[in-house]
């Protein structure tokens, strides 16, 4: 009986697994086509055999099969996993699926292939990454689909933070992880010193390939050619099946480095295609006007200022690594950003090359595999060192339409707000049910929420001559406690009275 080490990336886009190996980190080949990739686009697609039995197909093989039955496809699941109850009917099956029975059956497969090799008694351990702006709630679907397949699951951790355990050398240094993916761009400051990895500062935002393949869609192809792409897809997942066509038109752009244009034809063959054309210029153009950069910079000035007001006072001057990756870099414009930001001795736009693997872990063999190989190496890694993770959030409430603010980000264990009023009239038509949410900007907003948990409150406790007051205190085990009251006279004097409390886990 052996132990086997995984690393996971269930990215927005692809799937990646590595396995440690003898002390070799391995990519697990999730693609079944014969193209040298260990990549597989995470989509998954339910179809029926000759006899009418369930088969389920992921990847790159869910792609061709969509072909004749598109309307049985799921991609995009990532970002489905941020919508509170996400279901989708599926005509095969006669059907709606949910979000943990589908992150289920996509782990299946990759359990599959990653102990397809194994002898009786082999222990397949796996950390999965995620993320960092990804709830309690998310990684807790993603926890537990990975365990019911087979995998033990010794933790959920930041893709950002992955990263630096995939790299060749942990020398004393300060590290910015730069990881602009398919759903979000995460960014960790991490300091190395002796045995310990110390997370400084991380942050997130929904900003990825799928935002860049949204503006490209609704903003330089519909406008012209609508009509054609309609006519290409006619069943109630056109959304999802022309965004797919989106990605690729753009990654087929960005292919050569010397193509300023591309037919659509060229990506896919369907009617009146040869008319539809995509320009990088339009695309710069697009992500110039969308605020990108404004983004990515106000991000960025955000971390260096919370690390400016830490013992250590660190600033982007005293950066000395700087791990840039993630599928979106491939687009020229995030590179130069990067290096207006740090500067060209830091960072050089031209000289970066996205398959060079040369700073990590032999075994590696592209850049897909980084987060997942550093997942991997992780659980080796931590017996030997002292990680502290950074995971940045400001929990919300919400009676109704209305979401209100409850912990700042990054409150220190101990801290406790003050009380807020619930509305007798906004409590009844909850039914008395004050749902939790996590956002990651500075104002509660329901475009960065994502649901987190809900709390059930027994209305026949309360005298209801005044609205409940509300506090939320973060307890020192990482719980997020809810006390809610009244004030009540009692012998001709007015106090608190605390009628209810609940605690909430934010993590794990």
């Amino acid at each position: 009986m052996a132990e086997i080490l995984f690393g996971i990336d269930f990215g927005a886009c692809n799937l990646k697994c590595v396995k440690l190996d003898r002390n070799r980190l391995r990519g697990v080949r999730l693609n079944t086509q014969d193209d040298g990739s260990f990549h597989t686009p995470n989509a998954i697609f339910y179809g029926k055999n000759e006899a009418g039995e369930l088969q389920k197909a992921v990847g790159q093989a869910a792609l061709n099969k969509s072909a004749m039955e598109p309307e049985n496809l799921i991609i995009g699941l990532k970002r489905k996993l941020e919508q509170k109850n996400w279901r989708q009917n599926i005509p095969s099956i006669n059907r709606e699926v949910t979000a943990p029975e589908v992150v289920e059956d996509v782990f299946q497969k990759i359990y599959d292939m990653a102990t397809r090799n194994f002898s009786d008694g082999d222990i397949a351990r796996a950390v999965v990454t995620v993320p960092v702006i990804f709830t309690k709630n998310q990684r807790h679907i993603i926890t537990n689909a990975a365990t019911k397949v087979g995998f033990k699951v010794d933790g959920v951790i930041n893709e950002a933070f992955a990263t630096v355990f995939a790299a060749k050398n942990l020398n004393a240094s300060l590290n910015l992880v730069f990881d602009l993916g398919g759903s979000t761009l995460d960014v960790s400051i991490i300091k190395i010193e002796g045995d310990e990895i110390h997370e400084l500062a991380a942050a997130g935002i929904k900003l990825g390939g799928l935002d860049i393949d949204r503006d490209i869609l609704e903003k330089i192809l519909k406008p012209k050619y609508e009509t054609i792409l309609d006519a290409a897809w006619e069943f109630e997942n056109k959304d999802d099946l022309q965004m797919e066509f989106t990605r690729k038109f753009k990654e087929a752009v960005y292919a050569d480095e010397f193509c300023e244009e591309l037919p659509a034809e060229n990506v896919l063959s369907k009617a009146d295609f040869d008319k539809i054309i995509l320009r990088r210029a339009d695309i710069d153009a697009l992500l110039e006007s969308e605020g990108y950069g404004e983004k990515i910079f106000a991000l960025l000035d955000e971390l260096f200022e919370d690390l400016s007001e830490q013992d250590d006072c660190f600033d982007k001057s005293d950066v000395t690594k700087i791990w840039a990756l993630g599928g979106s870099l491939k687009i020229p414009y995030f590179r130069i950003l990067l290096e207006k930001y740090f500067g060209g001795e830091l960072f050089d736009a031209q000289d970066y090359d996205f398959e060079d693997v040369e700073d990590f872990l032999d075994g590696l063999e592209d850049k897909y595999l980084v987060v997942a190989g550093g997942a991997a190496n992780y659980l080796q890694k931590r017996k030997q060192v002292t990680t502290i993770n950074a995971i940045p959030y400001r929990v919300c409430f919400a009676l109704g339409k209305n979401l209100r603010q409850g912990l700042a980000k990054n409150s220190p264990a101990g801290f406790e707000t003050l009380y807020q009023k619930l509305s007798l009239s906004d409590l009844d038509a909850a039914a008395w049910k004050i749902e939790l949410y996590q956002t990651f900007g500075d104002a509660a907003n329901w475009e960065e929420a994502a649901y987190l948990d809900s709390v059930q409150l027994n209305p026949a406790l309360y005298e209801k001559k005044e609205s409940p007051m509300l506090k939320m205190k973060m307890m020192r085990d990482g719980r997020l406690r809810l006390r809610i009251g009244e004030r009540r006279t009692l012998d001709g004097e007015t106090e608190f009275i605390v009628l209810e409390q609940h605690f909430i886990r934010l993590e794990g």
